[in-house]
């Protein structure tokens, strides 16, 4: 990737082209050689302190008017040669870093500020980062232009920092990132319409990381004059602790705009409860027909067959994903608003605060999601007493669920949890949590034939009640391949557990799972 520059760049998609079985013709391409640089920019020096360099395997699009070809650089440099073929053309659009997913319509590409951004010491996240041109055919020369405005934030010495955030207007109610175009022609930017921007952008740690390391750290932004900013921070105790602006910010393309350091005083934790709401079939304001309404635009029961989310993705201490959305909190018992959005198959679950408390109803809280394959938390606990049985029920095509780094040392009922109907069921992961609480384990893994991955964590420990807990378990995966273990079920669990499960629960067939040791 480029060393420290302001703009690399992002996501683009490869152009569609048709032919028919009478005609098909494969468009001659030629070996071409680009001279790239980087836009002047009055912000590259505080990012480095002198001329952006490439490095050498640094790699860009370049697109022909037919297909998005990728050419690479073997040296570097601060102008540094871009080689590869690609059809002969009048004039051809180059793209910083090169992406397979790409769009083009003339002089126009439409291209992502994605919402999830990785922490770069010094710099930006390279993919978060577009850069592009429109250059002659026959010139060979090629100057880069910014694509988007960059946040400059400060983590001081001694401060936790576990993620950052950032929110586009008061109350985040202005997009800030999504799909946007790059006209080639006169370097603008628009956005592709409302409804694909999103308010809030989070930055991450480094892979392997927990936090965010002191220094100084830019966001990638949409372009924008801006009503105000939302600037938060997520503390050791997963607290969002925000700072918001009414003052007009403008962030313009190709520029930095300082938003200062990070800091206890100024920064308000966000504390209090946010407990979703519970399943009830007679009820259409509990969490399954709330989501289905969204999703269908119309009142739905929490019996009636859905066919149209697949992914449900729960964020704690987060900004608002978008503007408005759905309050799906359980009244009384919440301080802190939990709302929800659908976008195309996944629903988004976020709230500001530090974890999403599940109700002590919670069996049967994702039953009859037909279509659903996958669900993610992040930072969820309960009730005192809670119940999760049968919380899968009819959600006959799930392959994944996780749990993350979920306390349920409240829950007392596991029993069904995991039973959904049908055997697709691949990957559970319940994270660390400690299960003291609970009473009943009875068929929790039922059925789940074609179970590969099972995360138990070091604190899971049996239930005096256990009857059939494993019944079927892994079934088919180990008999296909006995004495396999890539192709059994992965078993993380402690030696207490693995040693107590095979001496009690008859259900349990160890031939069927590679246990590792936690």
């Amino acid at each position: 990737m480029k060393i420290s520059r302001i703009i690399v760049a992002a996501a683009f998609a490869a152009t569609m082209f048709s032919c028919t079985k009478e005609n098909l013709l494969e468009t001659q391409k030629v070996h071409l050689t680009f001279n790239v640089a980087n836009e002047p920019s009055a912000s590259k020096a505080v990012l480095n302190g002198s001329a952006v360099e490439f490095q050498a395997s640094d790699r860009i699009g370049v697109w022909d008017g037919t297909s998005m070809n990728c050419f690479e650089t073997t040296a570097g440099g601060a102008h540094a040669s871009f080689s590869g073929t690609a059809a002969s053309a009048a004039t051809y659009i180059l793209v910083s870093p090169f992406s397979a997913n790409c769009s083009v319509n003339g002089s126009v590409v439409t291209y992502s500020i994605p919402d999830i951004q990785v922490a770069t010491p010094g710099s930006a996240d390279p993919a978060a980062l577009v850069s592009m041109a429109k250059v002659s055919g026959t010139s060979g020369q090629a100057v880069l232009y910014n694509c988007v405005g960059l946040v400059k934030v400060e983590v001081p010495d001694g401060l936790t920092v576990k993620e950052i955030h950032v929110g586009g207007g008061v109350g985040s109610t202005v997009g800030i990132c999504g799909s946007f175009t790059f006209n080639t022609n006169d370097q603008t930017v628009n956005y592709v319409d409302a409804g694909s921007m999103r308010t809030s952008i989070t930055l991450v740690p480094q892979a392997g990381q927990s936090v965010i390391a002191p220094g100084t750290y830019y966001i990638a932004v949409r372009p924008w004059t801006y009503g105000g900013l939302t600037l938060a921070y997520v503390n050791a105790d997963n607290q969002l602790c925000k700072r918001t602006t009414t003052n007009s910010v403008e962030v313009a393309r190709n520029h930095i705009r300082p938003v200062g350091t990070l800091n206890t005083a100024n920064f308000n934790a966000v504390t209090g409860s946010a407990v979703l709401r519970y399943y009830d079939q007679s009820d259409n304001n509990q969490f399954t027909a709330l989501i289905k309404t969204l999703a269908n635009g119309s009142t739905t029961t929490a019996t009636t067959t859905d066919n149209v989310i697949k992914k449900i993705v729960f964020r704690a201490h987060t900004l608002p994903y978008k503007t408005n959305g759905t309050n799906i909190h359980n009244g009384p018992l919440s301080s802190v608003p939990i709302r929800a959005w659908v976008d195309g198959d996944t629903a988004y679950i976020y709230t500001e605060a530090p974890v999403i408390t599940l109700h002590s109803t919670s069996g049967n809280l994702f039953r009859d999601f037909a279509a659903l394959e996958e669900v993610s938390f992040n930072d969820v606990n309960t009730l005192a007493g809670a119940s999760f049985e049968y919380m899968f029920r009819n959600c006959t095509k799930l392959k994944s669920v996780d749990f993350g780094n979920a306390d349920f040392s409240k829950v007392t009922n596991f029993s069904y949890m995991f039973y959904t109907g049908a055997s697709v069921l691949e990957y559970v992961d319940l994270g660390e949590t400690a299960t003291t609480a609970a009473t009943t384990m009875q068929s929790m893994f039922n059925n789940n034939q074609y179970l590969k991955y099972l995360n138990l964590g070091p604190n899971f420990t049996l239930a005096a009640t256990h009857t059939n807990m494993f019944l079927d378990a892994a079934r088919q995966t180990s008999i296909a391949a006995q004495g396999d273990n890539d192709k059994k079920c992965q078993l993380y669990a402690s030696q207490a557990f693995y040693t107590d499960v095979r001496a009690n629960e008859t259900t349990f067939n160890a031939a069927r799972f590679n246990f590792h040791a936690q």
